[in-house]
């Protein structure tokens, strides 16, 4: 066996960052500056950088302040039948009630499994108050209830170990061993899972999806991407008047600071600038042909009959996204400014490296080797054996390289995402586009804008109730705005909260340039886009009929006390 591979050889290089971070990790756990933007800020809640939220905005939260958020804070996944959990969009608590908020597009598969003869999520649906609310088998969120460093632990046991102990100790709660910093630390995250989730509204698909294909990653947009989901406790509604965000219907004004508070899935931020070119000349390339084929499979099903394209609606939906998603992670990777500020902080982190004979002669080699693999894989191209192989030996100069910046940096830069919870910071803020400016919010009078300069037709269709109802409306409410919060694929249902932990926003996607930030974090033009609390409200009262459900958003009356209906 390679020695590098080992879990002894593991264990001891990661005893020796510990011991190099009691020396270094102080100085750099307290800096006021973020130490590398490139990185992002994408940041862990045990290792929030108060000393940036403090010099950036001039608020630090206070501890109290981080543990409702992450209380609040949700991962929304399911529960196959074989076991285990399948994690893939973020939520959070907004009522005392239970009411769980996510993205419609993270709940297309929970409704289209429940809704039988009906056509929930091309008609959406409206429960009605707590009793008509529909259990949606299989379906759970997940929330943060504790961390604890392990890296000592996994150092002298394995994961493993530390695992059974945890579940000894605390047999109730979902408990995982996270690797941070591609195996440089390890944080063991404590779950409460809630598992008897229902549905209680949804819009309609098209005004969920509005714009489609050609307006999915971009901005402007007029994106009515929510789902309210609520978690019951036996024969009631959850009681989570402990752990919820408040409301503000008005949202955010420009400028102003705002937090999302969800579980990004995977970015490669850490990765080198080998690995990076690597996936831009082969592995984009080859994913993409394989997503073209499948879609193009897919749609030729579906126009076939009305049933399938009523069964496959969800797949398509699924396989036009990651078809543009890798396409804009392809474009990023094919700037040559991304490229330029992979290639200087990857020349810093080794300079730093190199400066420390300790660190150069465990580390030094790391990225030569990667480099060497890249090339290898080049040549094994089609042996499904031998790339294995490869793989494996990747990853581990992998942890390695995560290993070396994390003693070199510690915890004042954040980790790449790994599914688990995170806070990120920014400001509402439009940018340049196209010669001119995009705007930070969008409003009514630019949907209707957009049905009508289309002619009404697919994919910029309104459903005939928003077309009937257009005269009762307030055209000036905020539809979609920006932010330039860190993000990427998993946080599709994060709410955007301001510092006072009201929620002034429900992310549900980026614009295209947002997407380059898989492998270096930049703000210049990318942004965050999320759906106004606005919106939501208007169109709860004024379309759906659902004014005990805005009621129980904006904590009004009886009607948010007891769930009843005011249809």
């Amino acid at each position: 066996m390679n020695i590098s591979t080992s879990p002894s050889a593991r264990r001891s290089r990661l005893r020796l960052v510990l011991s190099t971070l009691l020396v270094g990790s102080v100085v750099l756990g307290s800096a006021t500056a973020q130490v590398r933007k490139e990185l992002g800020r994408m940041w862990t809640f045990e290792a929030a950088p108060l000393g940036w939220f403090q010099e950036a905005y001039d608020f630090a939260p206070s501890q109290e302040w981080l543990d409702h958020a992450r209380l609040s804070s949700l991962r929304l996944g399911r529960r196959p039948d074989d076991g285990g959990f399948q994690w893939f969009c973020s939520a959070s608590f907004v009522s005392p009630h239970g009411l769980v908020m996510t993205n419609n597009h993270c709940s297309r598969d929970a409704i289209a499994a429940v809704q039988g003869e009906a056509d929930w999520l091309k008609d959406g649906f409206w429960s009605g108050g707590f009793a008509g609310e529909v259990r949606l088998p299989g379906f759970v969120v997940s929330q943060l209830v504790s961390t604890k460093a392990v890296a000592g632990e996994v150092a002298d046991k394995g994961q493993d170990a530390v695992l059974d102990a945890a579940k000894a100790a605390e047999p109730d709660l979902v408990h995982q061993v996270i690797a941070l910093y591609q195996g440089g630390n390890y944080q063991l995250y404590s779950h409460k899972v809630y598992d008897d989730l229902r549905l209680v509204c949804a819009p309609h698909g098209q005004s969920a999806h509005f714009g489609g294909d050609p307006d999915n990653f971009c901005y402007p947009r007029w994106g009515l991407d929510f789902t309210f989901l609520r978690a019951w406790d036996g024969e009631r509604p959850l009681d989570s008047k402990a752990h919820c965000f408040a409301w503000k219907t008005e949202g955010a004004d420009e400028g102003e600071l705002v937090f999302v508070t969800g579980n990004p899935g995977s970015t490669g931020r850490l990765q080198t600038l080998a690995q990076c070119e690597y996936r831009r000349d082969h592995h984009y390339p080859n994913q993409l042909e394989r997503i073209d084929a499948m879609l193009e499979r897919a749609k030729a099903q579906a126009a076939s009959s009305a049933d399938l394209e009523k069964q496959l609606r969800p797949r398509i939906l699924q396989l036009e996204n990651a078809q543009k998603a890798f396409r804009g992670y392809l474009d990023g990777l094919k700037n040559p400014r991304i490229l330029a500020i992979k290639a200087k902080a990857e020349r810093e982190l080794r300079d730093a490296v190199a400066a420390d004979p300790k660190l150069q002669a465990k580390y030094g080699d790391a990225w030569d080797k990667v480099a060497a693999l890249q090339q290898a894989k080049v040549e094994a191209a089609g042996d499904r054996e031998k790339l294995q192989q490869l793989a494996q030996e990747e990853q581990a100069q992998q942890v390695r390289i995560g290993e070396a910046c994390f003693a070199v940096y510690g915890t004042s830069i954040p980790p790449d995402a790994t599914m688990s919870l995170r806070i990120s910071d920014g400001i509402v803020k439009g940018y340049p586009m196209n010669g001119t400016i995009a705007p930070f919010f969008t409003t009514l009078y630019g949907l209707y804008a957009r049905h009508h300069e289309f002619g009404g037709e697919y994919p910029f269709d309104l459903p005939q109730v928003w077309l009937d109802k257009e005269q009762e409306l307030d055209l000036k409410t905020p539809f979609n705005f920006v932010a330039t919060c860190d993000i990427i694929g998993g946080n599709s249902g994060s709410p955007m909260i301001d510092k006072d932990q009201n929620v002034v926003g429900l992310i549900f996607d980026g614009n295209i340039e947002m997407l380059g930030n898989r492998y270096v974090f930049d703000d210049e033009v990318s942004r965050t886009v999320s759906v106004h609390p606005a919106i939501i409200v208007e169109s709860l009262r004024k379309i759906y009929d659902a004014g005990a459900l805005a009621d129980e958003l904006e904590r009004k009356g009886a009607a948010e006390a007891s769930g009843s209906s005011t249809r």
